[in-house]
């Protein structure tokens, strides 16, 4: 093989090797994630980092020897040099924009059981980091939807960078204390909750946890039966079978709303048959990253992955899975959401006549 051939093949293998590299190294994360062979939160950042810290860093030196040391002009690494952009901006929104660019999602049921509206608000994994100027924002509009019920589907707290929980819960207590609504503050417990179910109401701004525990609400006319499940209750296998909600339901009077809450929605395929209400869910927060086509990338649950966030109807009931408030520290991510704002949602229970 004569020298002017040897060069341009090694010309084509190395235009074609930094592509390679970067559509290599995303797949192989992609069928990780699909897989589960590896924990889906440490697959997540390192992809996160290779793509918006490393690939951008290592787009530049390419940009950057064609400009300076081969003498090329400008034009040649405009290219690279776009692309490394694209995706440190890419990181700077997903890291700091839109994880505190918080949606309000509405939802309007409508039920014989009920003669005067009333409203939920579902939240779900505050998961704060440390309790700052994100935290109060949220809570300054929970005040103005001014709901008639809070439900908190687990994951309070996740300090970072040095903070505890005993710094940063008693700041979230004196915000929740800010809250009244007149049926209450309810909660069931997540991964990160694990001994705040044995701390009182009055410690916690007046949130209640329900530990495998069902409680009946009257207000205005309206009766409610609120049924909260412990942490490992909420798994697809967990320890409550399907007959103990049966028996809830038998015992609960027949005018009565029906609400089950538990954290993971593995819980919820096991109760689609059960005419319940109204079923509450968090944990996936909705994935966080979505992409077009492929939706969320990992949800850490085994419920359908098109049940990661948002109302539905599934069988006999109806259920609601929250995107969540805050984001996962698991592994060390910083917070991350592409494509998939935090949320916080207010469901309207209305009388049949009126819709």
């Amino acid at each position: 093989m004569n020298r002017t051939k040897l060069r341009h093949r090694v010309g084509a293998i190395k235009r074609f090797a930094m592509p390679s590299l970067f559509l290599g190294t995303n797949t192989l994360g992609l069928l990780l994630l699909g897989f589960r062979l590896i924990h889906p939160d440490f697959v997540v950042r390192v992809l996160y980092d290779l793509n918006t810290l490393f690939y951008p860093t290592l787009f530049l030196g390419l940009a950057a020897r064609r400009i300076v040391m081969r003498g090329q002009g400008v034009r040649p690494g405009l290219a690279w040099i776009a692309l490394a952009l694209s995706l440190l901006t890419l990181r700077v929104y997903a890291t700091h924009i839109e994880p505190r660019s918080l949606q309000l999602r509405e939802v309007t049921i409508s039920s014989s059981k009920v003669r005067e509206p009333f409203t939920l608000l579902h939240i779900s994994d505050i998961q704060s980091g440390g309790i700052g100027a994100y935290e109060e924002k949220v809570f300054d509009e929970i005040r103005a939807l001014n709901p008639d019920l809070i439900v908190h589907t687990g994951d309070l707290l996740q300090p970072t960078g040095g903070l505890t929980r005993q710094s940063e819960l008693p700041k979230l207590a004196a915000l929740f204390a800010t809250l009244h609504p007149p049926m209450g503050m309810y909660a069931v417990e997540g991964e990160s909750d694990t001994g705040l179910v044995h701390i009182p109401p009055d410690k916690l701004g007046g949130l209640r946890f329900l530990n495998s525990e069902s409680i009946g609400i009257r207000a205005n006319g309206i009766h409610i039966r609120l049924l909260g499940l412990a942490h490992a209750q909420s798994f697809r296998h967990g320890a409550v079978p399907e007959t103990e909600v049966s028996k809830w339901l038998a015992d609960s009077p027949t005018e009565a709303i029906s609400i089950v809450m538990g954290h993971r929605p593995d819980y919820l395929t096991r109760l689609t048959d059960q005419p319940i209400d109204l079923c509450l869910a968090g944990h996936t927060h909705g994935g966080q990253v979505r992409l077009p086509w492929i939706g969320a990338l990992a949800t850490s649950s085994n419920a359908p992955k098109a049940w990661s966030r948002g109302y539905h109807e599934a069988g006999h009931t109806r259920i609601n899975v929250s995107a969540g408030i805050g984001a996962s520290h698991n592994k060390g991510l910083p917070s991350i959401r592409i494509n998939c704002p935090p949320e916080i949602t207010l469901i309207r229970f209305v009388p049949e006549k009126t819709l």
